[in-house]
């Protein structure tokens, strides 16, 4: 059972950093060239968050489409609705993948992005997702295998610890060793799967590692690692990174599949 984040002032402030990385540009960039939205298409947003991909599906759907997002955190909501208040085609409310709020049939794709990693019923949410979509229509899904996270530190014992800690915040940190076999079960074709892989050679002030390192630091001491370790792990870190020695690697992937005709 995991342990989910606490979403406080500084975990949103990160998230929009993070958001406005190139990194996380990128990654947008990359699931809408998957997506292949069409003007007029109708969009649900799985675990819409602050809205970010929301928005720019928007410009690809126009006027004629709609983009509806879905979170069951209030705050998410309030700061999606206030960041896409002049989009007369998106629409966010309260929901719950597990019991998706809409009619059979209603939309030509559905998109979410790092939020079945924290499901507990993956099986349950694809059904609903199968149930709401059109014949034909498509449904895309990224997470990070994080087994697959690779970061450089001379103290590895240490960094197994914090890792393996920080693991317990989702439901299954390797859900895509198995989220493909889970697709074709609820009954989606064509699977197909692209990599994301990001690299970083420093630790550089807003990009994915440095970020990520706050988050996994927050968290780990909320969880009972004592506040020397994790220093003593951030410092390790920034020393790799001012001598030239810092390495980090994550592994994420898309999966896009469609419901038959």
């Amino acid at each position: 059972m995991s342990e989910n984040l606490e979403f406080d002032d500084e975990s949103s402030r990160l998230v929009e950093e993070f958001n406005a990385s190139a990194s996380a540009i990128e990654r947008r960039r990359r699931i809408s060239a998957a997506l292949a939205l069409q003007a007029g298409e109708n969009v649900l947003d799985v675990g819409s968050g602050p809205g970010h991909q929301a928005t720019e599906m928007a410009t690809v759907i126009g006027a004629t489409g709609s983009v509806v997002g879905i979170d069951p955190a209030e705050s998410a909501i309030s700061i999606s609705t206030q960041r896409c208040a002049s989009l007369s085609n998106v629409h966010f409310q309260l929901g719950d993948v597990a019991e998706l709020p809409f009619e059979p049939r209603v939309f030509d794709a559905v998109m979410s992005s790092q939020v079945f990693e924290y499901l507990a019923d993956v099986p349950g949410a694809l059904r609903e997702i199968h149930r709401v979509l059109r014949p034909g229509a498509r449904i895309l899904i990224h997470d990070t295998e994080w087994g697959a996270l690779l970061w450089h530190t001379q103290n590895q014992n240490l960094t197994a610890k914090i890792m393996e800690v920080w693991d317990g915040h989702l439901a299954d940190p390797h859900l895509p060793q198995t989220l493909g076999a889970k697709l074709r079960d609820a009954g989606f074709v064509e699977i197909v799967v692209e990599p994301i892989v990001h690299v970083e050679n420093e630790l550089a002030p807003g990009g994915m590692s440095d970020i990520l390192m706050k988050f996994v630091v927050g968290y780990a001491q909320s969880q009972g690692i004592p506040a020397a370790e994790t220093e003593a792990w951030v410092e390790d870190l920034e020393g790799l990174s001012a001598s030239g020695q810092y390495f980090f690697s994550s592994n994420e992937f898309i999966f896009t599949a469609k419901k038959p005709i």
